[in-house]
């Protein structure tokens, strides 16, 4: 209780100026607070992650969670780079087939089989338990999400406008706190006791209490023979090592797979940096169709080779050499869209609920974190207090066919018991040439990959400011739709007019992400979109 309570007295004094260089960026002020009360109560970067990372599951119901996964990306003051893949896996139930003969019904979206064994809770434990300090112990930075979801929190408005249209979704839950007979208001208070009971036992008991005993049972028991004790009690969160690659005097460190995040970005940026790319001095149309060409391919080397490198040789070190790079990007055309065959269908379904949060502290340690449900409240079932994810729709459900992002997946993807499905996230750490660091992350499903290989490009190559970089209006291209997406006021009617004689199909997204990063020399939330960004500098 005596956490809780400074958490609370130092809300009103977190708005203060400081030259520390330490700042966090979250998707909600509420969980932005409780990241800022845990660096002035001793705690590091990586107490403030965890502490974050369950406020999120309390005020950020539609993409943080307990019944979903993530990676998150470390860099510590001394030096040393490291990845933790808490990804959902596949239950021992699932098959290469599950799919095939309902997958008119896209049951890997809704309902039970659309979830995979949940990774966050161990995640966050091992998160703690290697880097964690010994300022706060693990129930302590659990107190302020059980304190917001015993007591309950104010709504705001984007989060009433986003309870009322999903509430007939909500509707076969009555139990829950979100079947809400009457529309919600903006200021009306959200009461999660179910959750604050799950919060406490696993503060109280560890991941055990999640992965085992009475909450285990009741996620066995909701699953009807989908998860077995054994998927649950066998999940663990797995340390990688993370990519590397000198970009313009940056050290870039990112994803491996199976996030594809990290492969496609490095090949990104160094396909950018070629003489044939297009990619000048400022952001015109030549940049803009340099773009759209460079995404193709590393995209389309996406759905070929990437997959959980547990389950198949995945050839990384491969596709992000500077050689191969050289070569597969080499064909790339200056002036007329050359579209890539792909074979396959295409079918427009998308959501793009992850959240996303950077933190940097006082002493130089940085962790970016992107965790998600997949869509838009997972796949809308509710039980022991929090949403499940649809994490098996990331999987090839059949190999060939769009998942609900448009991405095209092959059988290096394909669905196996105990296998990790193959993601965007791409969360992202630059140490400058000076030493400074840059924390990077963004939701939006497909769009996560281009969009943080706009803020580097915009950030680094065109010398805009992080927010400046973060604030600009994106594009974002994957080959297949074969179409150039384009946020609203990212083009004028000229350059719209130039990108349709080079080729380019182009259609309006009113928005693409909603990126989070800091540096040490700036906070970055993303104001601009909607939502609830909130960023604040370490006093």
């Amino acid at each position: 209780m005596k956490h809780v309570l400074l958490w609370m007295a130092g809300l009103g004094s977190l708005s203060m100026v400081a030259q520390s260089g330490a700042g966090v960026a979250t998707a909600h002020p509420i969980a932005t607070d409780v990241a800022m009360s845990t660096l002035a109560q001793g705690g590091n970067a990586f107490d403030a992650a965890v502490a974050t990372h369950f406020a999120l599951a309390v005020v950020l119901p539609r993409a943080g969670n307990l019944g979903g996964g993530g990676f998150a990306m470390v860099h510590t003051a001394g030096g040393e780079a490291v990845s933790l893949d808490f990804r959902e896996t596949a239950p021992a139930a699932a098959s290469r087939d599950t799919y095939l003969p309902s997958y008119a019904t896209r049951s890997s979206l809704r309902g039970v089989a659309a979830s995979g064994v949940p990774g966050s809770v161990d995640g966050m434990w091992q998160l703690y338990a290697r880097f964690g300090s010994t300022s706060l112990s693990w129930p302590e930075l659990l107190q302020p999400a059980i304190f917001l979801a015993d007591t309950g929190f104010a709504i705001t408005p984007f989060l009433a406008e986003l309870l009322n249209r999903f509430g007939p979704d909500f509707a076969p839950h009555p139990e829950s706190p979100f079947f809400h007979p009457e529309p919600w208001v903006a200021g009306e208070r959200l009461v999660q006791k179910a959750l604050a009971e799950t919060l406490r036992d696993i503060a109280m008991f560890g991941p055990d209490a999640f992965y085992q005993g009475l909450h285990a049972a009741r996620l066995l028991e909701w699953s009807q023979g989908w998860f077995s004790p054994e998927d649950l009690g066998t999940y663990h969160a797995t340390w990688r090592s993370p990519l590397q690659h000198t970009y313009r005097g940056h050290e870039v460190f990112t994803m491996p797979p199976p996030s594809s995040g990290g492969v496609a970005l490095l090949q990104m940026l160094q396909a950018s940096e070629q003489a044939n790319s297009g990619f000048g001095s400022t952001w015109n149309v030549a940049s803009m169709h340099g773009f759209v060409e460079v995404a193709q391919v590393a995209y389309h080397d996406r759905s070929r080779y990437l997959g959980d490198p547990a389950y198949m040789t995945v050839p990384t070190e491969l596709l992000v050499d500077s050689a191969y790079v050289a070569s597969r990007f080499g064909h790339l055309s200056k002036g007329l869209h050359e579209p890539l065959n792909w074979e396959a269908t295409y079918e427009n379904l998308e959501s793009h609920e992850t959240t996303h949060f950077s933190i940097l502290d006082s002493m130089g340690h940085a962790v970016a974190v992107t965790t998600t449900l997949n869509g838009l409240f997972g796949s809308g079932e509710w039980v022991d207090g929090y949403f499940m994810n649809n994490e098996m729709d990331d999987f090839a459900t059949q190999p060939g066919v769009p998942n609900q992002f448009g991405l095209i997946g092959f059988e290096v993807n394909a669905v196996a018991p105990g296998k990790r499905m193959l993601s965007s996230m791409t969360p992202t750490i630059l140490i400058g040439p000076d030493g400074s660091k840059t924390v990077l992350g963004t939701p939006g499903g497909s769009t996560i990959i281009t969009n943080v290989f706009q803020v580097i490009l915009h950030h680094v190559r065109y010398g805009e400011s992080l927010q400046e970089s973060v604030d600009h209006k994106k594009l974002h291209a994957q080959g297949l739709p074969d179409v150039l997406y384009f946020e609203e006021g990212a083009l004028r009617p000229k350059q719209m007019k130039r990108l349709k004689a080079r080729g380019h199909t182009l259609e309006r997204w009113a928005q693409i992400g909603r990126f989070q990063a800091v540096s040490s020399r700036e906070v970055a939330p993303d104001h601009t979109r909607s939502g609830d960004s909130s960023g604040q500098r370490v006093p």
